[in-house]
């Protein structure tokens, strides 16, 4: 999972007692600035709730097209894809609702396209498409969409910060990928549950 691979990271690195350092993300600005629109092209959206729980989100940003999706059988178990043009970025499984294993892979995009990728996912829940699709909406699907998006905006950060920030070292963006994961994902998570109850 992402978050052993974090903390693994974590753990293996060596302590020591440097000098305070500057925080990394005013090394990697805009890793925190997800709030400066991105284009969104093409949106589309729909819910499907009669067999399981199916969601799925498209639109084009300058790198390519973005995709969000997530289905769900009746017993829990399913799957939320985030691609960028067919490549899944981040991936989350399920087994009785509860997210068995997770993955992130940026390491094929540069550090402006992982930005705009986080961005977008941070940006998207509010699109007026998705509010509509979400809108009829009810149960677990906003938890969905805060775990895939949180894992897609934490990743995607820590893999610009690494880029951006390579003296600095891994702990300082391992950081910074965990403290905007937290925070967007319950962001996400009331945008979600905002427009469900539209």
């Amino acid at each position: 999972m992402l978050t052993e691979l974090f903390i693994a990271v974590s753990l293996a690195a060596p302590v020591a007692s440097p000098a305070p350092a500057t925080p990394a993300h005013e090394h990697y600005p805009s890793a925190v600035d997800l709030e400066s629109p991105i284009d969104l092209h093409h949106v589309d959206a729909f819910v499907e709730t009669a067999d399981g729980l199916h969601m799925q989100i498209d639109y084009h940003i300058a790198p390519g097209h973005v995709t969000i999706a997530m289905r769900l059988d009746e017993d829990g178990t399913g799957v939320a894809q985030l691609t960028l043009d067919q490549r899944v970025l981040a991936e989350q499984e399920f087994v009785g609702g509860k997210v068995t294993t997770e993955s992130a892979a940026f390491a094929a995009l540069t550090a402006r396209e992982a930005h705009l990728v986080v961005a977008s996912v941070y940006q998207a829940w509010d699109h007026d498409v998705v509010i509509e699709a979400l809108a009829e909406t009810r149960g677990l699907l906003c938890n969905l969409a805060a775990g895939i998006s949180a894992l897609t905006i934490g990743a995607g950060v820590f893999a610009g910060c690494e880029w951006a920030t390579t003296p600095l070292g891994t702990g300082p963006c391992v950081g910074l990928g965990f403290g905007v994961a937290k925070h967007t994902g319950s962001i996400v998570k009331d945008k979600c549950e905002k427009a469900q109850n539209k």
